[in-house]
């Protein structure tokens, strides 16, 4: 391992669940582009992992971060038995999974979307720290858009929102009936287009 892969493994380290991203890299080892920036940390990637530790680096949503391997996960579960992942109730899955797919998303679509009230799974996914405040839409009353945050890609163990299942593999919504197009502008982004 070179000095520079020993730094970025100790910025790594620091960072902590925050993890490091490309921007960081180019700015501490005052790297010309991105692209370079990448490059390193690919090498880097590459060369830790390699080393078969009890570690391993993953890329999610552009930032790095350290995860134990896989064949440690019992050993770690009898070490932290106290600490169990608190699980999402299917409401609350339901509303980070509508926000996931269509943020930036106010309230009240979320709310037309699920045809109930979702207030107090808003505030309890944003307690999570699962979705966050993105801006704010330019419609009457200026109402609070939502999406998702660094932690949601953690929780969900993807990369990115690319890696969600497309709307059509879901077998309960019927894209071929005559409510196609309801459900379509139901699913509607509030996105500035």
């Amino acid at each position: 391992m070179t000095a520079r892969e020993r730094v970025i493994e100790a910025l790594i380290y620091i960072k902590g669940d925050e993890g490091i991203k490309i921007e960081d890299i180019k700015e501490v080892f005052a790297l010309e582009t991105l692209a370079s920036a990448k490059d390193l940390m690919n090498k880097f990637v590459e060369t830790f992992n390699g080393e078969k530790r009890g570690l391993i680096v993953e890329e999610y949503n552009g930032i790095y971060k350290f995860i134990t391997i896989p064949e440690a996960k019992e050993f770690i579960s009898t070490l932290v038995t106290n600490e169990q992942r608190a699980k999402l109730s299917d409401a609350a899955l339901e509303v980070v999974g509508i926000i996931a797919y269509k943020a930036p998303i106010t309230r009240s679509s979320i709310n037309a979307i699920r045809g109930k009230i979702s207030d107090h799974l808003v505030s309890l996914l944003m307690l999570k720290g699962l979705i966050e405040e993105v801006g704010i839409a330019k419609t009457p009353g200026n109402p609070v858009l939502f999406g998702v945050t660094d932690k949601f890609y953690d929780y969900f163990r993807i990369r990115s929102i690319n890696e969600l299942p497309r709307l059509s593999d879901f077998s309960n919504i019927d894209l071929d009936s005559d409510t196609t197009e309801e459900i379509i502008d139901l699913y509607g982004s509030q996105r500035e287009e």
